[in-house]
């Protein structure tokens, strides 16, 4: 084949560069690199991993393209239809393709190469003293090459002289080292009997161990050692011997691959029997698995405890009896396990778990699983969209207006939207699922371009909970605890019953800010705009957001006062003071501080079996819990959210307070709520006590209609963030300027806010900017942000795009 005939691939690398990158394939490689492998190139001064992309391309005009070194697969890593998903992706967020696939891959599982300057065999031995004598120079770099490599990069001038001089005279040449995948597949040692047994068994009959073992690899096929050695103690030593004597084989392959425990205890039990609505929910779903149809997602809205799981399995065991794949997404790590454990109970081992709390040969692990087949659900949080699933048919995403559906940063993508996207390309059903739908949403279903299902009652004619407000202006609650008095006699009676008490608070640690009395002074982390939360538990200061530390002084900083003061409450110090009002009780806190990774299985696990009494904890409570010994559930303060700057901080608050009270009643015994505010005419407070979503929908729809947010326009944020803030405002004044420059030239379309400090303005010791794209035009709106010129000479600045952002801060 010669140069003009040698196929061409585009390949995307896994680097924050924009485009696609095209390389030759070399003879030897011709035919095994399709679109999906993962293949080795040279990009820049080093070798990376990259994806092919497309096949039949032609390089630009005037570009040379230099070879693949290795295809890394024997099979497609990725499907095409993941692939063509992921460049989506990088067009609708305006990312880089190579890190949306990066993110598509499991992690750790990429491999690198970089130049390097290394002996020959010949420049060895003569390091080693053979052979003609040299100049000192290169006497002395032979002696550090046989040491280690010199990385081409790290050679000066002067080194590089002389070695070009080695180079010319076969001592030294310039070759790749390659570094191995951080993940790995397990392996393990087998052995195989060669020949027949009966000939195997005459040679060895003088040991008695020798024959038995004989007898274990008697059908021919290879068997693990560890479990040769279960059988027959002491075999190890004896596949040695009889390696030795040419009887047994002994070789290396991949383990068998076993499904990650999920960490909760499920019985498998039969299935229950459907509500009407839920049969004529799972009835319209499976009725369009066949296809047929227009594409339209199903919007599954149920109160809490309605019973969405049980509608999720059913449709996806018909999916399973079509001969089709599943996803189901879950919005925090902590729903995972519970989740799983579920689906595991009903589909076995078929149900593979991904999400960022497994390690990263677990997560190859199950990745592989889905790839191979062997695992035909996927169940996981938000970068599960990327499972390597073939023939898919059913896409769930639980909990649907969760925001940690939004990556925050790297690839901006809302794992939501991009499931419906994939689901619409591989003719699967996608249901969204949740008690509190997103007015996005919401919005979609009132237009017809969802399809809505409800779900208005509990299984079993379950009452939702009965829910009081508690004015704080009239019950001042307890500066230790935060109880009023009603919520602490009904903590007082559920003790009594025997039951369990679930207590809300978004905010952990024990003093959310510490002051000195004497003349002000706050305590503030010197990298981000926000105060210092004091921690009792590591009697440290910590900031939240980028986990700086320091100790509390004893005498104020500024003006030397021994007067300092701990000040606010969070978590924490709300769990030690139940501890000590209700000494009988056993009080457990769940939060990011006490419960990470399996630390969430163990404290929810506890929970289940009923070893805790109360649960405090933060929003992580609120998160699609079924706990049947819940019967009272307190919101100790509902305002925290209500004045964030951010348009959608009515809509959280009302779905933290909706979903948590949800917790309660979810077994045989009634519910109760009670909610703590200052403000208990609040329409967030007043529809979550109700129960009543159509009244805050109708509320908040209007109040977004007014001024153009979100699902009434689109938006795109530009952030812009440094360490100097000077050169953060240059640059976001003259993205501005261009931003309204842009605009103008769409007749007004686009509306153009900042630029301006963002709300937390800095964050892990960089400033940050934002401006804010608004229109109702999504084309108009994308043109204005590509005309942007965020690129910037200064490696200390960033500026980038957040397309259909969820948060202001």
């Amino acid at each position: 084949m010669t140069s003009a005939q040698a196929q061409l691939v585009e390949v995307c690398v896994p680097l924050a560069v924009p485009g696609r990158y095209s390389y030759r394939v070399p003879p030897h490689l011709a035919g095994r690199a399709p679109v999906g492998s993962r293949v080795l190139v040279r990009f820049g001064g080093q070798k990376v991993t990259g994806v092919v992309v497309r096949t039949d391309t032609r390089a630009p005009e005037g570009v040379n393209p230099v070879d693949v070194s290795e295809v890394l697969d024997d099979q497609p890593a990725l499907p095409p239809e993941l692939v063509d998903l992921c460049l989506w992706i990088a067009e609708y967020y305006e990312a880089p393709p190579g890190e949306v696939l990066r993110g598509a891959l499991p992690a750790g599982s990429g491999v690198r190469a970089k130049q390097v300057f290394g002996l020959t065999a010949r420049g060895a031995a003569i390091a080693d003293g053979e052979g003609a004598a040299l100049p000192a120079k290169q006497r002395v770099l032979l002696a550090r090459l046989a040491e280690a490599e010199l990385p081409a990069g790290a050679a000066s001038p002067a080194t590089k002289k002389v070695l070009e001089a080695l180079i010319h005279d076969g001592l030294v040449e310039l070759r790749d080292h390659r570094s191995s995948a951080r993940a790995k597949l397990r392996v393990e040692r087998v052995a195989r009997l060669v020949g027949e047994a009966a000939a195997a068994k005459t040679a060895s009959a003088r040991s008695l161990k020798k024959v038995r073992v004989i007898d274990v690899l008697a059908s021919g096929a290879a068997l693990a050692i560890d479990a040769i050695e279960q059988l027959v103690p002491g075999a190890k030593t004896t596949l040695r011997e009889l390696a030795k004597a040419g009887l047994v084989e002994l070789s290396t392959r991949e383990a068998p691959l076993d499904a990650v425990e999920t960490g909760v205890d499920m019985p498998v039990s039969a299935p229950p029997v459907l509500t009407g609505e839920q049969a004529t929910a799972v009835a319209e779903i499976t009725g369009a698995l066949g296809g047929g149809t227009p594409f339209t997602p199903f919007l599954l809205h149920g109160v809490t405890g309605s019973g969405k799981t049980e509608v999720y399995l059913r449709v996806i065991a018909e999916g399973l009896a079509q001969g089709k794949t599943a996803l189901v997404l879950v919005p925090e790590i902590s729903l995972t396990p519970q989740l799983a454990a579920r689906f595991r109970a009903r589909f076995g081992d078929l149900v593979a778990i991904l999400h960022s709390g497994l390690s990263e040969t677990q997560r190859l692990g199950e990745w592989t699983r889905i790839q191979r087949g062997e695992a035909r659900i996927a169940v996981g949080a938000r970068s599960a969209v990327f499972a390597p699933l073939s023939g898919i048919g059913v896409i769930v995403v639980d909990e649907e207006h969760d925001g940690s559906f939004k990556q925050d940063e790297g690839v901006r993508y809302h794992a939501r939207d991009v499931a419906i996207v994939r689901a619409q390309r591989a003719g699967a059903v996608c249901v969204l699922g949740s008690g509190t739908p997103s007015l996005e949403s919401a919005a979609h279903a009132e237009k017809g371009t969802y399809r809505m299902l409800r779900l208005t009652e509990r299984p079993m004619a379950r009452p939702m909970p009965q829910v009081e407000v508690i004015d704080l202006r009239t019950y001042l609650p307890d500066g230790e605890s935060m109880l009023s008095a009603p919520l602490r006699a009904a903590i007082e009676q559920t003790l009594a019953a025997g039951d369990q008490t679930i207590l809300f608070l978004n905010r952990r640690g024990f003093a959310t800010f510490v002051l000195c009395r004497a003349c002000g002074h706050s305590f503030r982390c010197p990298n981000c705009s926000v105060s210092l939360t004091y921690h009792q538990h590591a009697d440290r200061l910590r900031c939240h957001y980028c986990n700086y530390m320091a100790e509390v002084p004893e005498g104020c900083p500024k003006c030397k006062a021994v007067a300092i003061e701990r000040k606010g409450l969070g978590t924490e110090r709300i769990a030690a003071a139940l501890a000590e009002l209700f000494p009988q009780a056993r009080v457990a806190r769940l939060d990011r501080d006490t419960a990470t990774g399996p630390r969430i299985e163990a404290v929810l696990g506890r929970v289940a079996r009923r070893e805790v009494d109360i649960l405090i904890g933060t929003q992580m409570v609120t998160k699609g819990h079924d706990f049947p010994g819940v019967t009272l559930v307190g919101a100790l303060c509902a305002d925290t959210g209500l004045d964030l700057p951010d348009f959608r901080s009515a809509e959280r608050t009302f779905q933290l307070l909706a979903q948590v009270a949800g917790r309660a009643g979810r077994g045989d015994r009634p519910g109760r709520v009670l909610i703590q505010t200052y403000r208990p005419t609040e329409p967030a407070v007043t529809a979550a006590a109700a129960h009543d979503y159509a009244a805050f929908f109708t509320a908040e729809y209007a109040a977004r209609q007014e001024l153009g947010y979100p699902p009434h326009g689109r938006l795109i944020t530009v952030r812009i963030d440094g360490k100097n803030p000077h050169e953060v405002a240059g640059l976001a004044q003259r993205i501005g300027r261009a931003a309204q420059t842009a605009a103008a030239a769409q007749g007004g379309a686009v509306e153009v806010l900042g630029p301006a400090p963002a709300p937390l303005e800095r964050l892990r010791g960089r400033t940050r900017w934002q401006i804010l794209l608004r229109s109702p035009d999504r084309h108009a709106l994308r043109r204005v942000a590509r005309a942007l010129p965020l690129a910037d000479p200064s490696k200390d600045l960033r500026a980038s795009l957040d397309v259909d952002p969820v948060s202001a801060l």
